[in-house]
């Protein structure tokens, strides 16, 4: 059974933890990154939490009406269990709530578990980076959402 999540805006001490779950990813975000996105005027960052361990992070950029996720990586344990839905639906109702009405993201073009998730969540492909991802190789596609 998942446990019961709750999404919020992911506070400055939390970046440490969001790290150590980032660290579990092929191209982690650093506590340092995470720290300046934090503090950037478009860097909008929210955590996953079940009761008050954090579970997940996704860091996105909001300019103007458009919103652009960078990063979202669910702790190990809690993948596959509707965690990063819980995240990323909470995140871009924020978004939108903000006047973002366009989501961009870029994901590794054989990540079927990302691919479908995204797809769920109303993203379509729109266009293919060749090379993008470097640890391992491997084409991005791109996907857009209307929020």
């Amino acid at each position: 059974m998942a446990p019961a999540w709750r999404a919020a805006p992911l506070p400055k001490a939390h970046c440490a933890a969001a790290a150590a779950i980032e660290a579990t990813a092929t191209e982690p975000w650093t506590e340092a990154q995470l720290l300046q996105e934090l503090d950037a005027p478009a860097g909008r960052l929210f955590g996953l939490y079940a009761g008050e361990t954090l579970c997940g992070a996704a860091v996105f950029q909001l300019a103007a009406d458009e919103a652009s996720l960078e990063s979202v990586t669910i702790a190990p344990e809690h993948r596959g269990k509707g965690a990063g839905r819980a995240l990323l639906t909470h995140a871009l109702a924020a978004l939108k709530a903000e006047g973002a009405a366009l989501c961009f993201l870029e994901v590794r073009a054989h990540n079927a578990p990302a691919l479908a998730l995204y797809a769920a969540l109303g993203f379509e492909s729109v266009g293919r980076r060749k090379n993008f991802y470097k640890n391992p190789p491997e084409d991005a596609l791109v996907m857009r959402a209307e929020l």
